[in-house]
C-alpha cells in the first residue's frame, strides 16, 4: 500500500459508501480539505492518519450551529415518527 496521508487514504469506492451518522439514509459526504463535509447539514468530520472519525460530538458545527440539534437533519420536522412532529 502507498504512503500517503490524510484523506488521500480513503479508497473512493470506500469513500462512495459513507454516510453522514446523523441522517445515513438521505445524505452523503463529500471529501473537502482532507475532511468529509455532510452535503445536507454541513456538518464536518475529521480524517485522522487516514480514518473518517464519523462521531457527531467530534466534528465540527457548520457556521450558525450553536449544538447537533440545530442542524437541519435533527429539526423537529424530520422525524418521520410523527411523535416529534411540529406544525406551524
Amino acid at each position: 500500500m502507498p504512503s500517503l496521508k490524510g484523506s488521500q487514504m480513503i479508497a473512493s469506492d470506500f469513500l462512495e459508501i459513507l454516510r453522514c451518522p446523523l441522517n445515513p439514509s438521505r445524505t452523503r459526504l463529500v471529501l473537502q480539505d482532507s475532511k468529509l463535509i455532510c452535503e445536507r447539514c454541513a456538518l464536518c468530520f475529521p480524517i485522522k492518519d487516514g480514518f473518517p472519525i464519523l462521531v457527531a460530538e467530534e466534528a465540527e458545527l457548520p457556521p450558525g450551529c450553536e449544538g447537533l440539534a440545530d442542524l437541519p437533519c435533527q429539526k423537529a420536522d424530520e422525524h418521520p415518527s410523527g411523535a416529534n412532529n411540529v406544525t406551524p
